[in-house]
């Protein structure tokens, strides 16, 4: 398995198919709805009196929106996982319907208790550390091997949307061996990928300000919208270097 190859095709192919044009040009659109409620948020560093400053319906409507576009992209990511896993079809990322929605909230049960399960062994290191700072180091390897490898309990049920059997604490445990080589390359390749991300959002950011645009709120706006889209790109990517992974590694042993 070529981790590099794995990456490029990720990026090949979430650009390629008669409709992808489109789909990417939606997922901008979404970036920048969030791009925008996220900067509305980001004023209120600015105000003082926030009882009589905020306008509280506006206030409410972005949060309830920031909420529903959180849900949606999580359900969006799941549904891209799914395809990742078949690619049947010439497009790898997904239509734009409300089936997101319904994906994420089938899988909410998952959410909690893992995030119950990361609570928990948050409590646990900390009593660990109070006891002794050797303990207390032990445990927090072994939380950040739980919480490295937890992506693949969710890569498992998007193959078939099926939770059965993923409850089991010890899983991402069981997942290191198969796995940290490639995941340690990944993660490696990742950083310059991430870096690379950033540079469109960073050169509007400073082409803007040059042309006289530093004082007005469009800067941070064209910066969060670039860097939002192509964050969000390499985010795909990553789920899709790790579905590669798991059909390889893990799915003998599952």
């Amino acid at each position: 398995m070529n981790a590099i190859k794995l990456i490029t095709d990720g990026y090949r192919k979430i650009f390629s198919g008669p409709n992808a044009l489109l789909k990417n040009i939606s997922l901008f659109a979404l970036t920048g709805l969030l791009t925008a409620i996220s900067l509305y948020f980001e004023s209120f560093k600015a105000v003082k009196n926030l009882p009589t400053d905020i306008n509280f319906s506006a206030f409410f409507a972005a949060s309830a929106g920031l909420i529903i576009l959180a849900v949606y992209i999580g359900g969006y990511t799941y549904k891209f996982m799914h395809k990742a896993f078949f690619e049947t079809e010439e497009e790898l990322l997904p239509d734009f319907n409300l089936e997101p929605i319904g994906l994420f909230l089938k899988a909410l049960p998952l959410i909690i208790v893992w995030l119950i399960y990361l609570i928990i062994m948050i409590g646990i290191v900390a009593v660990g550390m109070a006891i002794s700072m050797f303990i207390g180091i032990v445990l927090g390897i072994l939380f950040l091997c739980m919480a490295t490898f937890l992506s693949f309990i969710f890569v498992a049920y998007c193959e078939n949307f099926n939770a059965k059997g993923l409850f089991n604490i010890i899983l991402p445990f069981k997942f290191i061996a198969p796995t940290i080589g490639m995941v340690a390359i990944l993660g490696i390749l990742f950083i310059p990928v991430g870096i690379l991300s950033m540079v469109p959002s960073v050169l509007a950011g400073l082409i803007l300000g040059i042309i006289g645009y530093a004082d007005t709120n469009i800067p941070a706006y064209v910066g969060g919208l670039l860097g939002g889209y192509f964050g969000l790109l390499a985010q795909f990517v990553w789920y899709y270097c790790l579905v590669q992974v798991y059909k390889e590694r893990l799915r003998p042993m599952m």
